[in-house]
């Protein structure tokens, strides 16, 4: 019943062209923002820009294949997270702007059925951003190692694993956590508000007070989503921008990280399964 679930929340999130222009932005995004950009300032700094303009230069070293890994993970966390969450913000959250959520809860094969497709068509289609970001940033740092003529090195087959996996961990718990909003506010307007605020505004702001209060509230932030994203994106390294700007080694290791992120992910799973299945849609 699941795969046939699956399949049909497959079918629909595929022929909505918001899906894909979310995706094709995110794709552009990554492009035009960590590599042309990037390679344009680095090739051409400001005159006069002395030691600045040698530390620009140098940005275009994390722009060639060897930096492929950390370099894609830079921003998922992110700038990148902000589309991962529209989309699962949408997959559930159209279902109540349409009223489609009624007809299809009074239909076999069952309420947590139907949910449970739709977080594997959702973690599909996460996969799929996932592999589209590495894609498109293997292509561009492939062209622009040549055209500076610089010899083609890759990461390792696991370091390229382990980094499509986090990026698709990351990615999928911003989707689930927009899925989840949009369960709990029956639509999608409140939930996008909601997630970005707390994506980027409200963990950060809240824990970047409340750490000056001492190392109790660092270790406490230990155990929050974005903190922890942030975390996995690091373990990984940091470009030389970020570096530049303070990123440094995170406070705890990939591996807490990722569970961190896998259990918060599986709780928001068990709310929304809740909520979907005890609450009245008409």
């Amino acid at each position: 019943m699941i795969s046939k679930a699956t399949r049909a929340e497959w079918f629909k999130v595929v022929r909505r062209p918001s899906t894909w222009v979310t995706i094709g932005l995110l794709l552009a995004l990554s492009i035009g923002l960590e590599y042309i950009v990037v390679y344009l300032v680095a090739t051409h700094p400001p005159r006069g820009a002395g030691v600045a303009g040698a530390t620009l230069a140098n940005l275009r070293v994390d722009l060639y294949p060897a930096s492929l890994v950390k370099k894609t993970l830079t921003n998922v966390a992110g700038l990148y997270g902000i589309f991962a969450l529209i989309i699962g913000v949408m997959v559930q959250g159209s279902e109540y702007s349409w009223g489609t959520v009624k007809t299809a809860h009074i239909q076999l094969p069952g309420r947590i059925t139907i949910l449970g497709g739709q977080l594997i068509a959702l973690g599909l289609l996460v996969l799929v951003m996932s592999a589209g970001l590495f894609a498109v940033d293997a292509a561009a740092a492939f062209v622009l190692a040549a055209i500076d003529s610089q010899t083609i090195t890759w990461p390792s087959a696991q370091d390229l694993v382990k980094g499509a996996a986090a990026t698709w961990l990351i990615l999928y718990f911003l989707a689930v956590f927009g899925f989840g909003l949009a369960t709990a506010f029956r639509g999608s307007a409140a939930a996008i508000g909601l997630g970005l605020a707390y994506a980027l505004v409200i963990e950060n702001l809240v824990f970047g007070l409340l750490t000056n209060l001492g190392d109790t509230f660092k270790q406490i932030q230990e155990w929050f989503p974005i903190a922890n994203a942030g975390y996995l994106q690091l373990s990984f390294g940091a470009v030389r921008a970020a570096a530049a700007s303070g990123a440094g080694r995170p406070p705890v290791d990939g591996t807490h990280a990722a569970t961190v992120l896998a259990l918060w992910l599986i709780a928001i799973a068990v709310i929304s399964a809740g909520l979907v299945r005890t609450r009245d849609v008409t």
